[in-house]
């Protein structure tokens, strides 16, 4: 399976045809923007998260202890 993975990368599974050609790299571009989404996706969560967490105070500064 790694093989074949890595050879439709390279080019040569996907056949000498140019119809075939063509259509992996739009595939490839699809793939990249979708994990660049993503990762824009889990910054903001992140970044969210931590600054919540940095504003919440779990003790109250005027405790009577």
């Amino acid at each position: 399976m790694w093989n074949f993975l890595l050879a439709l990368f390279a080019g040569s599974a996907a056949g000498s045809t140019r119809t075939a050609q063509r259509s992996v790299k739009p595939i490839v571009a699809l793939f990249l923007v979708g994990v660049l989404i993503a990762g824009v996706i889990y910054v903001c969560v992140v970044f969210t998260a931590v600054s919540e967490r940095n504003n919440t105070r779990h003790v109250s500064p005027h405790s009577a202890h």
